[in-house]
């Protein structure tokens, strides 16, 4: 697992320092910093595995994600129980350029420290997974172009990895469907039917002399997802509730065959029911105990969910006057140790509010 991230000059991110736990929320108004956090560690653990050059588009990339009128380089450190691993990036001379300037300069990205000794840190972090999934791109029709199967970070590609499951790993599918059941009331089965799914593909012709693309649709055989309720069968996944495929999903990163060290879900909640969510979070801790190397760091926005997580799991942010993000623990407040035996921690980030990391005891 990842014990600390440390973030300077990355988007609102001008410099934090979070401590992290096997299972981490952070909570906060829209436009604080949350999804931030995760899209700083998810570039780390990339750009340390396959290279910056694998992960930033093109050496410019660092003047759109660079604090405004921040000093210095861009670096994000991930400390681990083997060690720590990062990434540097240096602004191009006389950054930051005008307005119409940007992407003009070239950016200098490294990985630090480099070597063996970020292989050893990375180690515990290697296998990670962002998700912002997307009901509707959950519950799409697919085609695999990878054995095995894997979801995109929005969902595409759940039917595939669900029939791959169930044609190689028939166990892990029935225990599958039995944690979907506990989390979606009155499902019964999770079953497939055929549909064509079409792919563009691009080929080169030669004319003569000259080279040209040229683009044509395949028609491919892939497979719809099927749900039986209750009181409704061969319920197709595109008419299913969004809270219904985005438990689907996160259930597919958590017990499918590419389970990840360190999942990073953007919006864990998004879509749940208050009774949804504890039953999710007590399938997340279930899932937490069965898999000691697993790590699970989220965003959310609600106080339901906050009020089954012990509270030095709750990370909360806010914005200050300079537009630069704070971050501290719900039990930082200085009026944690009076109200943590008569409220849960929803209700104390309801009470307390972000405000007291801006300003002095404001909002107390």
């Amino acid at each position: 697992m990842i014990q600390h991230v440390q973030v300077r000059n990355y988007k609102s991110l001008a410099d934090l320092s979070i401590d992290l736990e096997r299972l981490t929320v952070f909570v906060g108004a829209n436009g604080c910093g949350k999804t931030s956090v995760l899209e700083a560690i998810h570039h780390t653990v990339r750009a340390a595995t396959k290279g910056p050059e694998k992960v930033f588009a093109h050496e410019r990339h660092g003047d759109w994600v660079y604090t405004r009128g921040g000093q210095g380089d861009l670096c994000v450190r991930c400390r681990t129980a083997s060690g720590e691993f990062g990434i540097r990036a240096t602004p191009p001379a006389g950054f930051p350029p005008p307005a119409d300037q940007f992407q003009k300069g070239r950016w200098e990205f490294h990985v630090t420290p480099g070597g063996p000794g970020t292989d050893v840190a990375l180690a515990p972090a290697r296998r990670l997974i962002f998700q912002h999934l997307n009901a509707a791109e959950l519950a799409r029709p697919s085609y695999p172009d990878r054995d095995p199967p894997q979801m995109e970070h929005t969902g595409y590609g759940l039917a595939s990895v669900l029939y791959a499951m169930l044609g190689r790993d028939p166990d892990g599918f029935a225990e599958y469907v039995k944690a979907a059941r506990s989390l979606v009331p009155r499902l019964r089965n999770i079953r497939f039917r055929p549909h064509a799914v079409f792919k563009t593909e691009h080929e080169l012709v030669r004319f003569g002399r000259d080279t040209v693309e040229r683009q044509h649709r395949r028609r491919l055989r892939g497979e719809l997802i099927l749900l039986d309720f209750e009181h409704a069968a061969d319920v197709s996944a595109r008419t299913a509730s969004e809270g219904t495929m985005l438990m689907l999903g996160l259930l597919a990163v958590l017990l499918g065959p590419n389970r990840p060290q360190v999942l990073l879900f953007d919006d864990i909640e998004h879509g749940l029911h208050p009774l949804a969510q504890k039953q999710l979070v007590a399938v997340l801790v279930q899932l937490l105990g069965r898999f000691p190397d697993l790590q699970v760091v989220a965003t959310a926005h609600s106080p339901f969910l906050l009020n089954y997580l012990s509270p030095d799991q709750v990370r909360i942010m806010a914005t200050g006057s300079d537009g630069r993000a704070r971050c501290g623990r719900l039990t930082d407040h200085p009026k944690f140790a009076k109200w943590k035996d008569e409220m849960a921690p929803g209700e104390l980030w309801s009470l307390f509010g972000e405000k007291w990391l801006t300003g002095p005891e404001a909002g107390v």
